[in-house]
């Protein structure tokens, strides 16, 4: 009996270890086909007819909260749950009253704000009384608000530049207290009109790009309590009026009707409700006959206070004495519902994910003409949809979720992608990198040989740098890579995630002279180096999987 149980024990110690080898095998060779089977690079078939139909006039131009976008957030949903992609209901609240693709629509709030009208006086103080001088909205002055209406009479002080960065060496604000005052500054950077200059030598490399732009200059002003900010230029104009005076009304009716040039149109702003982003001060952007009053018997001399600043010699800002300044400003604004369109496909680890995304908005319909956006951004779309493709009718087991995204509202300020990236904590599992396409049918006019390639990464992630030069390298005809540091820039969804310390890979293919015109349509898209574009996201893709992700 002893015998038989020794002899019992030895042969489930075997079966034990026979099973422990077995599934050890069975690990390995999973693993193996994960890391070496490829996946299949989408062909132009996989992308060419959703590329065309999503920039056809059908779609209307695609604009954010409109019928043309809603039916693209359909279209896309449709592909979705055709490539059998997971809906990711998890994240989204399902429409009730209605069955199209539930569950792949993650709805969310925008808020829709417009000037109606504005008031802007310049008011003259003597010993006597005091005398008031009227400004024209759209003749003299233009400005931008967020969705409340406000209105104030302060006194007002000149700020330079209305740039805080004291450690970088330059700091308008030093001794000057602009609380409860109307900040006027310059438009740009010091130094900005002689690139050899000391202060442009100097901070355009150390401040970051948009240093010198109308945004941070606002945001710098509320964050130094200002009742509101007035921007001019050096030589007393600024866009749109340089150089004369342009009612833009009567100028956008011209165009418009001989359809000879790309009209301007007053947009609407858009924010997500309680962004800490939203300006809470209006900004009133000056012409050359309202600067030229503005500081009319001031003894402020602008362009000598630019000269001292481009030497670095540090002028001193002062207060625009004998002058206030009245203002009222009344807002139309309205909320909005918005949607992303969200799939995934599910990997063994459910707590990490890579997320591949592009914006589907454009600019829809203005003056009678429709915006299609086939580069822009019909293009990183139909690219994001044929990689979701060709990764669904694949066998291979991912070790983490794939989740493919296509956002609304890039185009008014990269609002789809900031509500996803607010919900990363709460929803989303960890996101080990976010991968980008914003443009990437089209090359830059200097490009002649269409085959530049920009990829943005953050500085520390080299890895990702390498990867892609790796890869790039083993295309027929590789591309003349443009490698550039998306730190401090903004100028795609990649930003939603960077400044969440997310490592990123954005694709861009070049700026062209249809960019956000009405010629931007899918005849003129460049298939083949948009081709190769995905050949080389779907094997960076590939390549991460299978050296960062550790089974």
């Amino acid at each position: 009996m002893i015998i038989v149980k020794k002899h019992l024990k030895n042969f489930n110690m075997k079966v034990r270890i026979f099973i422990a080898v077995a599934m050890l095998l069975f690990e390995v060779t999973l693993f193996a086909q994960t890391k070496n089977k490829a996946i299949t690079n989408p062909g132009v078939n996989d992308f060419s007819g959703t590329l065309s139909f999503l920039s056809s006039d059908w779609m209307e131009g695609r604009e954010t909260g409109t019928r043309g976008g809603y039916m693209a957030a359909d279209y896309i949903a449709s592909m979705m749950q055709l490539f059998q992609l997971e809906p990711v209901t998890r994240h989204t609240k399902l429409i009730t009253d209605r069955n199209i693709q539930p569950g792949y629509f993650q709805d969310f709030e925008v808020l829709r704000y417009k000037v109606e009208k504005a008031n802007l006086q310049i008011v003259k103080l003597t010993e006597t009384n005091h005398s008031a001088f009227q400004l024209s909205q759209g003749v003299d002055f233009e400005v931008k608000s967020g969705p409340n209406g406000v209105e104030a009479e302060a006194p007002l002080i000149f700020a330079g530049y209305g740039i805080s960065a004291a450690d970088k060496g330059y700091d308008d604000f030093n001794g000057l207290n602009v609380k409860g005052k109307i900040e006027v500054v310059l438009a740009g950077l010091p130094g900005q009109s002689d690139t050899t200059s000391i202060a442009w030598k100097k901070l355009s490399r150390l401040l970051p790009d948009d240093a010198g732009s109308i945004e941070n200059k606002l945001q710098t002003a509320i964050q130094h309590q200002a009742t509101a900010l007035i921007v001019i230029s050096p030589d007393g104009s600024l866009e749109p009026y340089q150089d004369s005076q342009i009612n833009t009304d009567i100028s956008n009716h011209t165009m418009a009707s001989t359809k000879t040039a790309e009209p301007r149109y007053h947009d609407f702003d858009y924010c997500l409700p309680g962004d800490s982003a939203i300006p809470v001060i209006p900004c009133f952007i000056l012409g050359s006959y309202a600067t030229k009053k503005l500081f009319e018997g001031t003894g402020i001399d602008l362009a000598d206070f630019e000269k001292n600043a481009a030497c670095m010699a540090n002028p001193k800002p002062k207060a625009i004495k004998d002058k206030l300044l009245e203002f009222s400003v009344s807002v139309k604004s309205e909320s909005l519902c918005v949607r992303n369109v969200i799939g995934e496909i599910k990997g063994t680890d459910q707590t990490k994910c890579i997320v591949v995304g592009a914006h589907y908005d454009h600019l829809g319909m203005r003056n009678g003409l429709i915006y299609n956006g086939s580069d822009d951004n019909a293009s990183g779309s139909s690219g994001m949809l044929a990689l979701a493709k060709v990764w669904a009718e694949s066998s291979v087991q991912l070790p983490c979720n794939i989740i493919f995204a296509s956002w609304t509202g890039e185009e008014k300020g990269l609002l789809g992608s900031q509500y996803f990236a607010q919900q990363l904590d709460e929803k989303f599992g960890n996101i080990l990198l976010y991968v980008n396409m914003d443009m990437i049918s089209r090359s830059a006019s200097e490009d002649t040989a269409r085959r530049i390639l920009s990829i943005g990464t953050r500085t520390i992630d080299e890895q990702l740098r390498t990867m892609a030069k790796k890869i790039n390298s083993t295309l027929a005809r590789p591309f003349v890579l443009d490698l550039w540091d998306v730190t401090g820039h903004t100028g795609s969804d990649y930003a939603s995630f960077t400044t969440r310390n997310i490592p990123v890979m954005t694709f861009f293919s070049g700026f062209h002279d249809d960019y956000h015109t009405t010629r931007d349509i899918a005849p003129r898209a460049d298939l083949k180096k948009m081709g190769d574009i995905l050949n080389v996201v779907n094997n960076c893709l590939q390549d991460y999987l299978d050296t960062t992700i550790v089974h």
